[in-house]
């Protein structure tokens, strides 16, 4: 088996970075021959494998591209990544997949299209909403709740829902006509979500032709005895201090139920936290090697999102250390909690729900036992990178089945 991994970034800079470069990787160590396609350096140790060949478009981050026309063009559509893009897959034999993961930084919708000018099977993991979304996360920015217009319609194209400006939004629009266009001639592409609830969000605009399959993202912890979140006295906010994430609100809810909040991370809305709870502890971005530290501190983690997050595995992480986590039922990792026996689902935006939820987990029996349950669970069926792998290969098996039934059909 032999796959073409189409990624901005050679190095993690992200979640979709990483989860390429590991899927890569373990796909490597499992034998699937991999050219792993990048254009944002430097490119990752990680990547360093017998079974990897690294090709590098020498291609910048949109927006680093000179003036904002320059970069707006690009980022619509980029000639030089097409052409980089349609002669590495020229040069591959039949049947080898071309594996999307991240396309909107460098390459453009152009990645779309050559992969689809190949002849290639192809399969687009969302990690995000951009393969139908002109903002990539169907949130309406300017009135704070998940966007409820088709994608392109007239009202979208109108709305005013872009979190920096309408003419940002205009740019971002020229991109998703060339993305859907591209799409459309894909024949019949394969969708990885990275969860059920995601999945749904997605499939009612995409290409009717696809064919659609979760594959969990990976997430690899050893296995520690537990947290002793019934010592533990302070919720925990991991993430960026932005709006769909809503820290503010958590921030409000933290106050109203008496229970101590600590954020860490970084974003635009620290003011807004420290305004909503001055006792609030806020600190900056953590080293990857100290987050379960910082996790098993906590005496539940608390993702409040407003939009529909597809799959954040701060969640597993928790879960892993038996930390119970108060989270949004419109998130992907709704689908893991058992509500009420070993986490607390919301209403996303709901202050009040938020509240009562801390206010419940104020008691220790009560938390000890929801993180009891979220550690036995999480371990029943760990996230690992040999569960990825393995389904990811499976996804793969079915796209080279199709591909034979098109060419014994044609």
């Amino acid at each position: 088996m032999r796959c073409v991994i189409v990624s901005d970034f050679g190095a993690v800079n992200g979640g979709a970075a990483k989860v390429a470069i590991e899927s890569a990787r373990g796909l490597a160590e499992a034998g699937v021959d991999i050219v792993f396609a990048c254009a944002i350096g430097p490119v990752s140790p990680r990547l360093d494998h017998p079974r990897i060949e690294v090709r590098r478009f020498e291609g910048e981050e949109i927006w680093k591209v000179g003036g904002r026309i320059a970069a707006a063009r690009q980022g619509i559509w980029n000639g030089a990544a097409h052409a980089f893009l349609t002669t590495l897959l020229r040069q591959q034999p039949p049947g080898t997949i071309v594996h999307l993961h991240q396309w909107t930084k460098a390459f453009s919708p152009a990645a779309i299209a050559a992969a689809g000018g190949s002849g290639l099977p192809v399969t687009i993991t969302m990690h995000d909403y951009f393969s139908f979304c002109p903002t990539g996360g169907y949130f309406d920015f300017k009135v704070g709740r998940p966007c409820g217009r088709r994608p392109m319609s007239g009202g979208c194209m109108a709305a005013n829902c872009d979190r920096e400006s309408y003419a940002h939004k205009l740019v971002r629009i020229a991109r998703q006509w060339r993305s859907d266009e591209s799409m459309r001639a894909l024949a019949r592409p394969l969708f990885i979500h990275v969860s059920d609830f995601a999945r749904d969000v997605a499939r009612p605009f995409l290409p009717r032709q696809a064919r659609h399959i979760v594959v969990e993202n990976m997430m690899e912890a050893q296995k520690r005895p537990p947290a002793d979140v019934g010592a533990n006295r302070h919720a925990l906010f991991l993430g960026r201090f932005t709006q769909e994430k809503a820290g503010d609100i958590l921030a409000r809810a933290a106050q109203q139920a008496g229970m101590p909040v600590r954020f860490v991370g970084e974003g635009p809305l620290r003011s807004e936290i420290l305004q909503a709870n001055p006792a609030a502890e806020i600190a900056g971005w953590l080293p990857a090697d100290r987050v379960f530290e910082e996790i098993e501190r906590a005496r539940c983690l608390v993702l409040p999102s407003l939009w529909y997050e597809p799959g954040p595995l701060v969640v597993a992480e928790a879960r892993s250390r038996g930390v119970p986590v108060v989270l949004s039922r419109t998130t992907g990792p709704a689908g893991w909690i058992r509500d009420g026996e070993d986490g607390i689902l919301i209403e996303g935006g709901d202050a009040d729900g938020l509240a009562a939820a801390l206010s419940r987990l104020q008691d220790d029996e009560t938390v000890s036992r929801m993180g009891a349950a979220a550690y036995r669970h999480y371990w029943a069926d760990p996230l690992t990178v040999e569960r990825h792998v393995a389904r990811t290969i499976a996804a793969y098996a079915t796209l080279a089945d199709a591909s034979q039934t098109a060419v014994a059909a044609a």
